[in-house]
């Protein structure tokens, strides 16, 4: 199977966790996109409704468009359950996010859900944070430059602010995007705590102790890890 086979194969799991009248979130991300058509198809079938808090304005729009009731994170006290995808996951579902720029709202409702699952290809499996992924960290544009010198003093790492068509990426939040070359001897705890408080760091694409369970696909079958 090719990588969106893996990634569809992980979505009965995910979806039978879904009842009526939950609170979701809806994370972002390519693996996601194909998830909320299923969504979808689910609350239609089953004569169910849920509550969609979306993780960026392109999620937010697709499960609009397929019916989906859609509020804005403020208007909720809590999320039921919160899906999304990662771009890397080490072996204690610690997890790198941000591929997609997201990854400020990804934490924010991730961190309020009182479920978290992840869903993956295998590909996503690493030994260590930053194995095949950069670490994306936001920044505000005001002083972006001097940030990222900082994040390269840590451990003389290599710093690149996100592109997109030749111009600066922009986040849904009006940021920027540094991603971050890592090495196996940056501890992730420590790593984050450094960046989050350098002044003009929004979040950082680290997600740790955050995932409560992790549905892989493999072409062995689905492969689901719980904290």
């Amino acid at each position: 199977m090719d990588k969106k086979q893996l990634k569809i194969s992980t979505f009965n799991d995910a979806l039978d966790q879904i009842k009526d009248g939950m609170i979701v979130g809806i994370g972002s991300g390519s693996t996601i996109e194909l998830l909320v058509p299923k969504i979808a198809e689910k609350l239609e079938q089953e004569q169910i409704n849920i509550t969609g808090v979306c993780t960026s304005n392109k999620t937010a729009f697709i499960a609009k468009e397929l019916g989906i009731r859609v509020v804005d994170i403020n208007d909720v006290e809590i999320i039921d359950i919160a899906i999304d995808g990662a771009d890397e996951i080490d072996n204690n579902l610690n997890l790198i996010k941000g591929g997609g720029g997201a990854l400020f709202r990804e934490k924010v409702i991730d961190a309020m859900a009182n479920r978290f699952i992840v869903l993956a290809d295998d590909s996503k499996c690493v030994d260590y944070l930053g194995q095949t992924f950069k670490l994306p960290v936001e920044v505000d544009k005001f002083n972006w430059l001097l940030v990222s010198k900082k994040i390269k003093a840590y451990d003389n790492l290599n710093v690149i602010r996100r592109m997109a068509d030749d111009v600066p990426f922009i986040t849904d939040n009006g940021n920027y995007i540094l991603d971050v070359d890592l090495n196996r001897n940056i501890e992730p705890a420590a790593m984050h705590e450094y960046l989050i408080h350098l002044v003009g760091v929004l979040e950082t694409g680290y997600f740790l102790d955050v995932a409560d369970q992790a549905i892989i696909g493999t072409e062995a079958g689905v492969k689901i890890i719980n904290k």
